[in-house]
């Protein structure tokens, strides 16, 4: 008999329903309900002061934007510089040439 997920699964289904019959039928197992760790409360991250592209961009396109989109806009413009961040910290030789795909179009 093969192991196909249909015959585990119907096989834990009949091992679940065996532990759970009755304490005088011999064959129960208690189960205690673990009790849940109490929440621990997260600390919310204090945002980071605006940077000088994001006080240009609301200065300049802030008009066009509704108030609360502008958490959105300040939030792309961190990504762009820690993308241009990450960009500049990789050093490059003057002997690498960018990598091409040259393909033919017929």
């Amino acid at each position: 008999m093969s192991t196909t997920r249909r015959v585990f699964l119907s096989l834990a289904a009949a091992a679940g329903g065996l532990l759970r019959r009755s304490p005088a039928a011999g064959l129960a197992v208690p189960t205690a309900t673990p009790t849940p760790p109490p929440a621990v409360p997260t600390p919310t991250p204090t945002p980071a002061p605006p940077s000088a592209l994001q006080k240009l961009a609301r200065e300049r396109y802030g008009k066009f934007v509704a108030e609360d989109e502008l958490p959105m806009l300040d939030e792309e413009i961190a990504g762009l510089e820690r993308r241009s961040a990450r960009l500049h910290g990789f050093a490059l030789e003057n002997s690498e040439e960018p990598a091409s795909d040259f393909r033919v179009r017929s």
